[in-house]
């Protein structure tokens, strides 16, 4: 057991719980390490309280072991304009994988930590480009017919970098601004004009001139 009851005569039930000690083995800190890497590097929310349970002690006690070990972060440095522009790059993509690509440039950031920063710039609200599902609406066509255009190389687009299986549908693409205009103007008979949405394909075609003069 992981926790030990003072032995003293008189107390009641309530008293000796509110006197219980608890000691941890060098098993049990590796437990809550790797609890709190769930926790930190994947936003594991359920890690901590699972571990809790697993040796079978009340949440605060491996919260405060946590902090105890030095593994409860409550803020990760300040980011670095170098840090933001490998976002901004990769930004498409998902959030593991950008993490590798700020690994791979020699900066470590949490998945926790990097999902926040780009919430709070806004990155993927800002980005430039489509998701094939988003395009397809666009066009008016079915999801398969972006796939066709992708595989044979008539419209650019890359993968996501998603986990998603074969039988989930596999990866995602995501396709840029500019090689939706190049698409159009090398393509123009793939393009039914009767099914795009009107504004969206006058802005692209223009380059964004539609309504000025």
């Amino acid at each position: 057991m992981a926790s030990t009851v003072l032995a003293q005569p008189g107390l009641r039930p309530v008293e000796r719980r509110m006197r219980r000690k608890y000691s941890f083995t060098p098993a049990m800190d590796e437990e809550i390490r790797r609890a709190y890497h769930l926790f930190l590097e994947y936003n594991n929310r359920k890690a901590i309280g699972a571990c809790a349970r697993k040796l079978q002690l009340p949440k605060w006690r491996v919260t405060r072991r946590g902090a105890i070990l030095g593994l409860a972060r409550v803020k990760e440095p300040l980011w670095r304009a170098e840090e933001i522009a490998v976002l901004e790059r990769w930004g498409h993509l998902t959030d593991g994988v950008i993490h590798r690509k700020l690994k791979a440039a020699g900066f470590q950031r949490s998945i926790n930590g990097i999902r926040l920063k780009m919430k709070r710039l806004r990155i993927k609200q800002n980005l430039d480009g489509y998701s094939a599902c988003a395009l397809a609406t666009a066009f008016g066509v079915d999801g398969h017919k972006i796939t066709y255009w992708t595989n044979r190389k008539m419209l650019k687009a890359t993968l996501r970098g998603t986990e998603r299986t074969e039988r989930q549908g596999g990866d995602t693409y995501w396709i840029t601004h500019a090689a939706v205009r190049e698409f159009v103007l090398a393509y123009p008979d793939e393009i039914d004009l009767r099914k795009v949405e009107k504004w969206w394909f006058l802005d692209l075609v223009t380059n964004g001139r539609i309504g000025c003069r």
